[in-house]
């Protein structure tokens, strides 16, 4: 059966949530309201948070406060929150007061955090263990919550009286242990812990360094508050990978392929307009130089010959740095080496590049000036384009602007209008020496 193949609502309810939330994001948006208010409750929900954000939040700005409190219900807090987050403050605050206290309650203590802080991702789906309590009673524990939606249990946390986490003990442990064993007799108390305030790319670094599945979350009283997943840091590195991509070439971080064409226009569109205006830029600087193209014709072959290239030497250095920033690879202090190392290469790729498009120059159109000039306009903009590609990321990260924020419309800006000027400068100058 294929994806386009209507089905029944029996048959939706056969399915996986996951295969349900592919499907409703297939079909016109009512239609899909329609067969989620008629799922049962808990299987809607689990397919809703198998749904893109994006079109999750469309779907529940579809359905009354009443209905989406009674999804929530369904759905661990943590998953709640990442969904409430998105919600305007007023349709949020009529859904968390319809949804059970309980679950209410715990929502608005995870929206204080931060959306990309350790405390906006990480789970309270979590089993914390005494440090008084024998093994026999913590797998007795074990044993009555058998049946919560909890996350990977291969660890327990130990907390003390205070709920300040003091150990670990893994699954294994609770296993092969006698039963009368104290849990802070064979805990670890070694514990690398993270900030709830700590930013998502530190605790991506963490566990990129530790290889751990899980990290515990502390508050500022080191008061175990939930743990952070690596599965969770996966879904939002490639989240933060997507969105850096678009964010290049001026798309929304959110946008996807089957997205409402009038969504897409609001981002696209403006982008589109800084775009023009930069192409004017670049046109204005060859308009400076009409009367020079006029006289030596053979001169507009080689603009979008100089002009691309520098584009693409730019955007191979643009994304090496914006990727270190992004990994937290490069501080700002490294900034003047890694200029130092781009502007080398610039040099060394430009005169290996310029030697090639003057020979060609000189081949092609019999003109040497030409060769030379085309040569020499090559290695200026492939430095000016490694330049670029290092200045533009590190400019906007000073101004506390992500730096992958349409960092290629810019560069394509400088190479353009730095190769056009260049290019034709030197031909002018070329020209006035020879007395054409």
């Amino acid at each position: 059966m294929s994806d386009a193949t209507p089905i029944s609502l029996d048959d939706f309810k056969e399915l996986h949530p996951a295969d349900i939330a592919d499907r409703l994001q297939r079909l016109p948006e009512q239609e899909a309201v329609d067969i989620i208010t008629q799922l049962p409750p808990a299987l809607a929900a689990r397919a809703l948070h198998e749904m893109e954000e994006e079109a999750a939040v469309e779907m529940l700005a579809r359905l009354s406060s009443e209905k989406i409190g009674g999804l929530f219900a369904e759905l661990p807090p943590g998953d709640v929150a990442d969904l409430a987050a998105r919600l305007p403050p007023g349709k949020r605050r009529e859904v968390l007061n319809a949804t059970p206290p309980d679950v209410a309650a715990a929502v608005r203590a995870l929206l204080h955090y931060g959306e990309d802080t350790a405390g906006g991702i990480m789970s309270d789906r979590f089993i914390a263990l005494h440090a008084d309590m024998t093994v026999q009673q913590s797998q007795e524990l074990l044993r009555s919550r058998r049946d919560e939606p909890l996350d990977d249990v291969t660890y327990l946390y130990v907390t003390d009286e205070s709920k300040r986490l003091v150990g670990i003990v893994s699954l294994r442990d609770l296993v092969f242990r006698r039963p009368e064993r104290r849990i802070d007799e064979i805990m670890n108390r070694d514990v690398k812990t993270v900030r709830v305030d700590s930013d998502q790319e530190e605790l991506a670094r963490q566990f990129e360094h530790y290889h751990y599945l899980g990290l515990p979350v502390v508050d500022a009283n080191g008061r175990l508050v939930g743990v952070a997943r690596a599965s969770d840091i996966l879904q939002v590195a490639k989240q933060e990978a997507t969105e850096d991509m678009q964010l290049m070439v001026g798309l929304s971080g959110e946008e996807r392929a089957l997205t409402p064409w009038h969504k897409s226009i609001r981002t696209r569109l403006p982008w589109l307009y800084v775009n023009l205006a930069t192409a004017f830029a670049a046109a204005a600087v060859v308009g400076l130089y009409e009367s020079t193209i006029a006289k030596w014709t053979a001169l507009a072959i080689f603009l979008p010959i100089i002009a691309g290239q520098g584009g693409n030497a730019g955007m191979q250095t643009l994304t090496i740095i914006i990727r270190d920033l992004a990994l937290g690879e490069m501080s700002a202090g490294d900034g003047r080496k890694a200029l130092l190392k781009e502007m080398i290469l610039g040099l060394i790729n430009g005169l290996a590049i310029g030697l090639v498009v003057g020979v060609i120059g000189y081949w092609w159109k019999g003109s040497l000036m030409l060769g030379v000039v085309a040569g020499a306009a090559m290695v200026l903009n492939q430095v000016a384009a490694a330049m670029s590609g290092v200045l533009i990321p590190l400019g906007l990260k000073a101004f506390k602007v992500d730096p992958a924020l349409a960092s290629s419309i810019f560069l394509t800006t400088v190479t353009d209008v730095a190769g056009f000027f260049f290019f034709l400068g030197l031909a002018a100058l070329a020209m006035r020496w020879a007395g054409m």
